[in-house]
Order: structure tokens, then sequence, then C-alpha cells
């Protein structure tokens, strides 16, 4: 006894239903929420790497404005012409004022005020003979009581640092003066008295650049103590500044600034940001989700009405074939799934039925018009065969006639014209030797000197070698008829034609050269285009049979090239395989 599968007993829409809850809504409720939290780890790695590139950059920018102050500051510090005239004695007050105008005020304004890094640039000497002025101040009282002075004369450093205190600003920013100090002490023999450069950052760059990249976080500039140094806004009075990055530590990008100045950008993240940026894939998910039950509801419910109509229509028409009517095949909607499968079987069983019953019953009718049509073809041959006698003979008795009198050079040319016709209308053979077709060329170029007397030449330069191969009959006299009728005779010089046949990579080459007309470029990719494609024309039927036969022959591997320039002539180039190089 068959057990019987509990399944079968269930009608097809219960099945159905449950088949979509556990295949369907289960998978796609379960694999969206993995999907959006995938989702939401990389937004948030993309946000942490935008503020990062942003901290980045900031630091760049400052980092390369320090890096100029330095670099401007060192620049100073190897002027020696500099030291010589902050050391040299002036004797008048007026004698100072003329050094100042020709060299210290033109020489400070070109390397500091005019840069947006700086907000001044001073030099300190204690030389009693210069005067206070804009840009040189002598050491005095007043300056020695300075900090960043006192600073400077107790280090044996040369370079340092010095900062201001701090202070908050209207705009809620927080600024810290800072400064760079140069003791001028590079050339021995010129320090007669001690020499300061002091530049002062300009403070305003310094926030301008903090605030460049537009973001929600919050910028700090801290030195390397943890000194709260430039921000766009000031941080909440109830932190201090290690309690507050505490506070946000979840949240804090760094980079580093600089080696000798050892400062950091500290970027604070803007959770809003993060949940702005969620929201949009977070939604999109939603909607997919929902978009997918209801694709996948609708799709179940077209699969379970198609069972029965595809179904029903296939049983009524395979119960036509009762009637033995096998012309009509099934017309209606197939599918890809296993009743298309079987609807396109039943499709081809009929095709062969109908084409059994046509190989049975047209055979005998087809056989006897193949037949009615050979019969045909021998009667048009033999036909064809009657006339061209008629015409040796006539061309023989002209011949003989032209004997008779004594007219030997029109009996010579009546003789190439006949044998020149009779190759022509051979049709025994479609490959000959290439003397054979050489032989022909001669006739033909012999009957074009008739002709044209004194005003064509020709000339025939054939490698002795090539003479047995075998090549498709009539390939090279038509380019050689083309060249004469074509190219000669519209011109008003002495016509000359070249045939030149040899071997080039083990391959026949046939160059046939005219010194005619030429043909104008744009007619000549004309003819090329139409000769490829198969576009026949009057003027290039032979050329066109002759393209057709070689592709005929050896496919891809032959090459014909004409090329022509109008006023200069033609030159056809035909490279060709070829069969039996040694015997004919």
């Amino acid at each position: 006894m068959i057990k019987k599968n509990f399944t079968n007993n269930i009608k097809v829409k219960h099945k159905l239903i449950l088949v979509y809850i556990i295949c369907v809504v289960i998978p796609i409720v379960a694999i969206n929420c993995i999907f959006y939290q995938s989702t939401a780890e990389n937004v948030r790695e993309m946000h942490e790497n935008y503020y990062q590139m942003s901290t980045e950059r900031v630091a760049s920018l400052i980092e390369k404005d320090l890096n100029f102050l330095i670099s401007q500051s060192n620049k100073i510090y190897m002027d020696r012409q500099l030291y010589e005239m902050l050391d040299t004695i002036y004797e008048t007050n007026l004698a100072y004022v003329e050094a100042y105008f020709n060299y210290f005020k033109t020489y400070l304004y070109l390397n500091g005020e005019s840069y947006p890094q700086i907000s001044k640039m001073m030099l300190y000497t204690e030389n009693p003979t210069i005067l206070n002025s804009g840009v040189v101040q002598r050491i005095d009282k007043r300056v020695k009581e300075e900090p960043w002075y006192q600073k400077v004369m107790n280090s044996p450093d040369r370079m340092h640092l010095v900062y201001d205190e701090t202070e908050i600003r209207g705009d809620n920013s927080v600024v810290t003066p800072v400064s760079i100090i140069l003791v001028l002490d590079q050339y021995q023999g010129i320090d007669r008295y001690s020499k300061i450069l002091k530049t002062d950052l300009y403070n305003r760059n310094i926030i301008d650049i903090l605030g460049s990249e537009n973001l929600r976080g919050h910028i700090l500039l801290v030195s390397d103590n943890n000194r709260l140094l430039f921000t766009d806004m000031n941080i909440n009075n109830q932190y201090k500044l290690e309690e507050y990055l505490y506070y946000k530590k979840g949240q804090i990008i760094e980079s580093q600034i600089n080696r000798y100045f050892n400062w950091k950008i500290i970027n604070i993240m803007d959770l809003n940001d993060l949940e702005l940026a969620l929201e949009e894939p977070r939604n999109r998910i939603i909607f997919l989700t929902l978009i997918s039950l209801l694709f996948s509801s609708l799709l179940i419910f077209l699969i379970y009405r198609s069972f029965y109509v595809r179904l029903d229509a296939l049983s009524k028409q395979v119960s036509t074939l009762d009637q033995k009517d096998f012309r009509n095949q099934f017309t209606g909607e197939t599918g890809n799934d296993e009743i298309g499968s079987l609807i396109r079987a039943y499709n081809r069983m009929v095709s062969k039925i109908q084409t059994l019953i046509k190989d049975v019953y047209e055979a005998k009718l087809e056989r006897s018009q193949i037949n009615l049509e050979k019969k045909q073809a021998e009667l048009n041959a033999l036909q064809s065969q009657m006339n061209p006698h008629f015409l040796y003979n006539t061309l023989e008795s002209i011949r003989m006639k032209s004997l008779e009198k004594g007219e030997r050079e029109t009996a010579n040319i009546i003789k190439h014209l006949a044998r020149s016709f009779q190759r022509m209308v051979n049709f025994a053979e479609e490959w000959v030797a290439v003397s054979e077709e050489i032989d022909f060329v001669k006739d033909f170029l012999t009957i074009q000197k008739y002709r044209f007397g004194l005003e064509f030449e020709y000339e025939l330069d054939i490698e002795p070698g090539v003479m047995n191969c075998r090549i498709p009959k009539l390939i090279i006299q038509p380019f050689v008829e083309n060249a004469c009728i074509h190219g000669i005779e519209g011109s008003e010089e002495t016509g000359r034609v070249q045939v030149r046949i040899g071997w080039q990579d083990n391959k026949l080459k046939c160059i046939i050269f005219d010194n005619g007309t030429g043909i104008k470029e744009d007619k000549l990719k004309t003819l090329l285009k139409d000769i490829k494609k198969g576009n026949i024309q009057e003027r290039n039927i032979a050329i066109q049979n002759i393209y057709q036969r070689l592709d005929l022959y050896f496919g891809d591997n032959f090459d014909l090239t004409i090329n022509s320039k109008e006023g200069r002539g033609t030159t056809v180039i035909l490279l060709i395989p070829v069969e039996g190089n040694y015997h004919v």
C-alpha cells in the first residue's frame, strides 16, 4: 500500500498561503532588517570617514599656513644683508630713514604683510641708532618687560612659539594670539646688536579655515598641552575642556598638525547629522519591504490563476487531434515553466507531423521539378555552343580572305580576336595556368595596340616561376580591359599599361597600372563600397564579378586594392593564394 503525502490533502489555495508566509513574508522582513543593520553601519562608517576627511582637510590647510610662516621666517633668518642693515651705525636719523624706505619697508612688505597668514611681522634690535618705525623697533625697556621677550632671552632655542591670553569674541569664537619668534643669530661677525623677528598669526584666517567645512559638528584647535587655542564656537561654560572631550568621546575625530607646533584638530561629530543620514535609508528599506510583499502577493495570485487557464486551453487544443487536424498549433500564453514546456513540446509535435506530411506528399513533385530544370539547363548549354562555332568560322573565313589579299596585319588581329573570344566563352575549365591567362592578356593588348597605334604602349613583367601556377580564369584580363577602356581612352597623353606578376608572402601578386584619367576620390570610395556590398552597377560589373568569384574561392584569404588619383592614373593590386604552384 502506497503511503500518501499529507500535503496532497491540502487545498492549493491553503498551500500557497502557507508558502507565502513561510517563504516570502518572513524572509523578506528578516532580510530587510539585516540589510538595515548593515546599511546603518555603512552610513555610520561613511559619516565618520566624511568627518575624518573634513578634519584632515582643515588640518592640511592650517599646516600649510604654519609651514609657510616657518618658511618665511627661515628665509628672513638667512638674509645676510638684513643682518648688516640692522648692525649698521647710522650717523644721522636721515641716513636711517633712507635705509628704512630703501630696504626695510619694502623687504618686510614683500615677505610679511602682503600674505593672509600673517597679521604682523616686526623686527627688534638693540641698535641705538635705529628709530622706532612701522616694521622695525628698538629693544627698549618696554620691550624687555614683555613676557615673550623674557621667554626668548631665557631660552637657548633659536625659534619660539608664544601664546597670548585666550579670548572669546562677540561671535562666540575662541581665539588665542600666536606668535613665532626667531632669534637672528646666523652670521658671526654681524652680531654687534641682538636681533629678533616676531611674526603674529592672522587669527581670522585660522577661524575661517575651521569654519570652511560647514559641518554641524564642532571643530577645535588644541595645543600639545590640551590648551584650547581656536574654535569657531565656544564650548559650554559648564565644562572644562577635558570634561567636554570625555563627554563627547564617542564623537571625536582627531588629526595632528605640524611636528614643530604639535597642534591637533579635534572634530566633534553631530549625532543629529547621523540620524538624518539614517532616516533616508530606513524609509527606503521600509518602502522596499512593502513593495516586495505587495509584488510577491500579486505574483502568487497570478501563478495560481495561470494553472487552470493554460492547462484547460491545452486540453481543448489536444482534443482537436482526434479530428485529424494537424494544422493549428497552440497560440495562447505559454510561459517558461513546466506547463510552458509541455505546450512547446505539443507545438513541436504538430510541426513535425506537418513536416512529415509535406515530405511524403511533396517530395515526388520537387524531384520532378528538379529534373525538368536540369533538362532545360542542358538545352541552353547546347544552344550556347552553337552560336560561338558560327562566329569562329566566320572570323576564320575573314582572316583567310585577308591573307589571300595580303592584309597580314588585319589577319593577325582577327586571329587574336578569334582566340580571345574562344577563350572567353570556353566553360570547360574554371581554373587555368597563369601562362594561359597571360596569353589572353597579350591577345587583348595586341588588339588595343592595333586600335591606338603609336598612342598606346604596354609592358608585361612576369616572373618565370609563376607561369605554371593555377588561378581562376579571367581575373586579370578584365582589369586590363578596364585600364584601356575607362582609363586610357579618355586621356590626351600616350596611353601606357603595365602588368606585373610575381610572389609576395607565398601568394601571387598581380599589379595592373595605367596612366589614364584616373578616378575621383569620392567615386573610388563609392566603387569599392559597391563592390564589397554587392551593389552591381553597369560600370563595375566586371570587377564585381571577379570579387564575388574570389570571395567564393578564397573567402577572406585574398586582397583587392585599387589606388587612383584623378589625372594621374590607376593601380590595381590583387593578392591571391594559388593552387598547384608548379603543375598545370
